[in-house]
């Protein structure tokens, strides 16, 4: 007999007007409140871990050059060109 995932609930304290709003979002798009905030939490993780991983690659330098290294190297291309 195969074993399912153990859901785990979450409480959330929401103001009733968000609350309101959320749920009728999510209704018109057909959706449960639940689906359409689990949807919303996947997303947000998404972008954060996007984000995240693009930062990292920002500080990777190796196979970078400075800025005045890159623009000697283009100097020296349009002397060479002319």
């Amino acid at each position: 007999m195969p074993t399912t995932a153990r859901k785990t609930r979450y409480f959330l304290d929401i103001d009733p007007e968000l609350r309101n709003r959320v749920k009728a979002f999510a209704a018109l798009r057909g959706k449960t409140m639940r689906d359409w905030l689990t949807e919303a939490i996947i997303a947000k993780l998404e972008d954060e871990i996007d984000a995240s991983e693009g930062l990292a690659s920002l500080a990777d330098a190796e196979g970078t050059v400075s800025l005045d290294t890159y623009l000697q190297s283009r100097q020296g291309q349009s002397e060479h060109a002319g």
